[in-house]
């Protein structure tokens, strides 16, 4: 049994809240983001004037809210977060990067199943650089959706690359969601998941596109040369919701 007074998770400052799925497959659902602490990527190649930090969770940096499972689920419960997910929206699991602290979110989700006996649908938006355990997939019947980092992200290529992780996605149906701030972006895309020496082979239905952005105006200046890229490489282009909508608010 789950020892759920104890057992804790490090969660961004935004903890949790209700919103609509910005990126990628399921961009427009309704969703839960449960944002969880630390990266091991920085995403600094990223920075614009409107997003100075590069990275777009910059939120999730601090480490210095550890819960307990038991306030987590008070908090999800004082929001009506529960409610939420019971009447279908998506747990996305984020962060920062959530498979930094894949041990204890395996235990936070069976203990959640547990508690309120019903099974959460499930996404992981993650960075693809660590494997995830089989039994996101075969017990949480877990969803993948994954944001590569190409080398304009400015991380260094043994951290952000990571071949057999990247493989284990495409052979299980993930979303391979591509961040595209310049021309050469598209080539690199081919070359390393594409048509690459690694066997990773992502099918071209399985990636979008998405402009480098931290403002509703930056999305709306760079939109059009990311969706000629798309058109050209036959793949879908993702909007990036949150900013269109809400442009740079947090927790929306």
């Amino acid at each position: 049994m789950i020892d759920c007074t104890k057992e804790t998770l490090i969660v961004s400052d935004d903890k949790a809240f209700y919103t609509l799925e910005g990126e990628g497959e399921y961009a427009g659902m309704p969703a839960v983001f449960f944002r969880l602490s630390m990266c091991n990527l920085t995403c600094k190649g990223f920075a614009s004037a409107d997003s100075p930090h590069g990275c777009d969770s910059y939120i999730s940096w601090s480490i210095k809210n550890k819960m307990t499972f038991n306030e987590i689920f008070k908090y999800f419960e004082e929001f009506n977060l529960v409610d939420k997910l019971r009447e279908g929206a998506i747990l996305k699991i984020t962060g920062g990067e959530p498979l930094v602290q894949q041990k204890q979110l395996l235990k936070f989700i069976e203990a959640f199943i547990h508690n309120y006996n019903f099974h959460p649908v499930i996404d992981f938006e993650t960075n693809a650089t660590l494997m995830p355990d089989k039994r996101w997939k075969e017990e949480y019947r877990a969803t993948f959706t994954t944001s590569p980092k190409l080398t304009t992200n400015g991380d260094p290529e043994e951290r952000s690359y990571k071949p057999e992780v990247l493989k284990w996605h495409a052979d299980n149906g993930s979303g391979f969601k591509f961040v595209i701030a310049t021309s050469e972006d598209i080539e690199e895309i081919w070359r390393k998941y594409v048509e690459d020496d690694k066997g990773i082979n992502v099918s071209l239905e399985r990636i979008w596109f998405m402009p480098c952005c931290g403002s509703r105006k930056e999305h709306v200046d760079r939109a059009v040369a990311v969706a000629e890229y798309a058109k050209a490489m036959n793949v879908k282009i993702s909007p990036r919701l949150h900013l269109l909508i809400w442009d740079m608010a947090l927790k929306v």
